[in-house]
């Protein structure tokens, strides 16, 4: 459990590659680069979701797909919304 605020921009980026570096499947190739084998979706509100793609974007410019948080797919989980529209 990472104690991180997602609504400060330095913890969402810890936030993210915690997650990269836990979650997100890779393997190890010769000289030490890690190799994104599948990408993980991220499910959030729509403000969770834009600062998470903010800070993705952020780390663009990165050598590696790792550093780039190349593993993780940002989407946007509005299950209250869908739950409101299916029970009319």
């Amino acid at each position: 459990m990472a104690f991180l605020n997602p609504n400060v921009s330095g913890e969402m980026a810890k936030l993210l590659q915690n997650n990269q570096e836990s979650y997100v499947p890779s393997i190890m190739l010769k000289g030490g680069q890690k190799k994104v084998v599948a990408t993980i979706p991220l499910h959030g509100d729509q403000l969770f979701e834009e600062r998470a793609r903010n800070a993705i974007w952020t780390f663009r410019d990165g050598e590696t797909p790792c550093e780039r948080l190349d593993g993780i797919s940002t989407e946007v989980a509005d299950w209250h919304a869908k739950y409101t529209l299916y029970k009319v």
